[in-house]
């Protein structure tokens, strides 16, 4: 991976040395989205009434031997600072070498793509069920993508390295940071975690074997983690058929988080979730749509003094969403309700949600 990391650099110092840029075109898009909700994660989030916004700015351009270059800056959410920032080279037959600032994810559990307004339970909160893997998106870091038409059946590949993974780093040039040793970036509670890793390597595929089908998975693993007992990886299979207005999708993730085992103390060992569904356009403007998400959550009990082993104990999760959108020229409107039973991986814990969206895009 670090040599794939020399090659992205020898290919830039070879465009500094050889072509020059023409002057990039600068454009700007987003959304601005108005919501309302009903429910969610415990009972005092009885109501929640929000306008959310995201802008996009871009800029893209040639070089003399026609290689390309697109850059992307957004902001979004609450945030004012640049966010999710990425340069990315277009290098012809080659193939695309990108620099991703907490940008250009490789994780696929949500291409399994069913939901008229957005895919599955992603959009509102019942419970924070652990579904998708690790992501380079979470982390400043480095890509290379196969060139398209380069392999039958449409297979694509995408491989990525995080030099580096300790958080906020890299926000502007010439900043830097220190090794990252002991925090747990991934946003699981995960127990006794002692470290996610210095760096890591992320790498996907898919493919379209026939017309109306894409499959793919993704695999993430972090390096020179401390923990003891288990360092993290994971990864995410998904599959999507459509078929005139019917589209049906299944998705498949694994989670492996990092943690040291210590006498007394449990810690989350696994996460296995699926999910599938199904979406019918009524027409070109209304969509309807239902997901289920199923997640076992697998925690190691503290070890008792003496023992070597621990007691193994598995929760189920599900979340049941469905989905209707209709779109009114450049607007949406949308109703989604969602369902979650054991919902956080607690036994016995009942939680429903229902929001009321209006997104105009621009």
């Amino acid at each position: 991976m670090k040599n794939m990391l020399k090659t992205l650099l020898a290919v830039l110092s070879s465009l500094v040395i050889s072509v020059s840029a023409y002057a990039g075109e600068l454009s700007v898009s987003g959304s601005a989205e108005a919501t309302y909700i009903i429910g969610g994660t415990d009972d005092s989030n009885s109501k929640g009434l929000g306008v959310s916004n995201e802008l996009n700015f871009t800029a893209s351009g040639e070089f003399g031997n026609g290689y390309t270059w697109s850059y992307s800056m957004e902001l979004d959410g609450a945030s004012t600072a640049n966010d999710d920032t990425q340069l990315v080279l277009g290098l012809d037959n080659l193939g695309n070498a990108a620099i991703c600032i907490t940008e250009c994810g490789l994780s696929t559990e949500l291409s399994y793509g069913i939901g008229a307004y957005g895919v599955g339970s992603d959009i509102i909160n019942t419970g924070s069920i652990k579904f998708g893997s690790y992501d380079v998106s979470t982390y400043n870091n480095v890509q290379y993508h196969t060139p398209a038409g380069l392999l039958p059946f449409g297979i694509a590949a995408k491989v990525a390295y995080v030099p580096n993974t300790a958080a906020g780093q890299g926000s502007s040039a010439k900043e830097g940071n220190t090794i990252e040793t002991t925090t747990d970036n991934d946003g699981l509670t995960t127990g006794a975690t002692t470290g996610i890793g210095t760096d890591a390597s992320m790498y996907q595929i898919t493919a379209t074997p026939i017309d109306g089908l894409t499959v793919g998975a993704d695999y993430f693993r972090a390096d020179g983690s401390t923990a003891t007992s288990q360092t993290p990886e994971g990864g995410n299979a998904f599959a999507k058929y459509a078929m005139g207005p019917v589209v049906i999708g299944y998705a498949m993730s694994e989670v492996a988080p990092a943690f040291s085992q210590t006498t007394g103390t449990a810690a989350a060992q696994r996460y296995e979730t699926t999910a599938y569904g199904i979406q019918f356009a009524v027409n070109e403007d209304f969509s309807i749509s239902y997901n289920n998400e199923k997640s076992t959550k697998t925690t190691n009990a503290g070890i008792t003094a003496g023992d070597t082993t621990a007691t193994k104990t598995r929760v189920e999760a599900t979340v049941d969403t469905y989905q209707v959108a209709y779109n009114i020229g450049g607007a949406t409107l949308a109703l989604v309700k969602s369902e979650a039973d054991n919902a956080g991986y607690t036994t016995n814990k009942e939680v429903s949600a229902t929001l009321i969206s209006l997104k105009m895009a621009f």
